[in-house]
């Protein structure tokens, strides 16, 4: 399909709040559902998602792209201290809704996200992503990250090993 022709996108990028939850909740679901672009493999509920994604203590940003027509959530990114990372890293994640890749979303989240971390003594953003989602590893390759590990065959829950690559951001 041929979109050159097709409305750009107009939205604007603030802090994630709890009325986004169940819109991005959704988005996220179908995102897992989907497969192949995130680690996360089974649907969350709402309570996980604002666990995770909005009030966890480990958190240190979440923002969200809305669509300035609709108010609709279009994508949303994390950071936090999730994992086997050093105690001054944060680790993200970044969500965009399906069929909205390559539209400036994911720029404009990760340029909110690195105006969050700004003076909290951070180094570096970990990412971690699916050998098997080259469309993440772009992304984040396109932003300036730079592998630094693999962990080899992690195991899906059917099974199914999956290396992942662990890409780095420093800071500052």
């Amino acid at each position: 399909m041929d979109t050159s022709s097709a409305k750009p996108i107009e939205f604007f990028i603030r802090k994630t709040q709890r009325n986004d939850v169940n819109e991005l909740l959704a988005l996220l679901n179908r995102i897992i559902e989907a497969g192949g672009t995130t680690a996360i493999e089974k649907p969350l509920n709402k309570g996980e998602f604002i666990e995770w994604f909005l009030e966890a203590d480990i958190l240190e940003s979440s923002v969200c792209a809305i669509d300035r027509e609709t108010g609709e959530p279009l994508g949303f990114q994390i950071a936090s201290h999730y994992g086997d990372i050093p105690a001054d890293w944060v680790d993200i994640g970044t969500f965009v809704k399906p069929g909205l890749h390559k539209s400036g979303i994911g720029s404009a989240l990760f340029k909110a996200t690195l105006a969050n971390l700004e003076g909290k003594g951070l180094v570096a953003i970990n990412a971690t992503i699916r050998a098997d989602n080259t469309g993440g590893r772009a992304y984040y390759t396109s932003r300036g990250f730079k592998d630094y590990k693999v962990l080899e065959a992690v195991p899906l829950s059917d099974g199914t090993p999956v290396d992942r690559i662990c890409k780095r951001f420093d800071l500052g």
